[in-house]
C-alpha cells in the first residue's frame, strides 16, 4: 500500500493552493477572492525569499483580496498585511510582554524587504 505524505498546515504553497479556490464573497457575502496570479507571485516570493530554518507563517485571505502572514514566536505576534496587486506590504511586531510594536513598510518586489522580514524574524528582541 502506498505511504501518504502529510502536508505541514503551514506549507506555504499549500495554503496558498487553498486559498485559491475562493471566490467572491468567500466571507458571509463580502470579501474578494485573491487572483491566482497574484497568488503564485507571492508563493514565488517565498520560495525564493524565505529561508528554510525560519517558522512558517499562518496564511489567511483578506476581505480586500489580499494576504496575511502571522507568526506567534515567543512574546511576540506579528503579521504582514500583502497588498497582492501593489506587491507591497505592511509589517506589524507586536511585543507582548512590553506593549511595545513596530511596522514597516515594505516592497515584495525588492529582495532586501524580503532579507529585512527574515532578519527580524530571526532577531525578534529588537524592533
Amino acid at each position: 500500500m502506498g505511504q501518504i505524505n502529510r502536508l505541514d498546515p503551514l506549507d506555504i504553497r499549500g495554503r496558498l493552493d487553498e486559498l485559491r479556490r475562493l471566490e467572491d464573497g468567500w466571507l458571509d457575502g463580502v470579501g474578494i477572492a485573491p487572483g491566482s496570479d497574484e497568488l503564485e507571485w507571492l508563493a514565488a516570493g517565498f520560495d525564493r525569499h524565505y529561508p528554510d530554518d525560519l517558522p512558517l507563517p499562518y496564511l489567511y485571505p483578506t476581505v480586500e483580496g489580499g494576504v496575511r502572514a502571522e507568526w506567534s514566536l515567543s512574546d511576540f505576534e506579528i503579521s504582514l498585511e500583502v497588498n497582492l496587486v501593489t506587491h507591497r506590504a505592511d509589517w506589524h511586531r507586536l511585543n507582548q510582554e512590553t506593549h511595545t510594536d513596530d511596522t514597516r513598510e515594505l516592497e515584495l518586489d525588492n529582495e532586501n524587504d524580503w532579507a529585512w522580514i527574515a532578519s527580524a524574524l530571526c532577531k525578534r528582541p529588537g524592533p
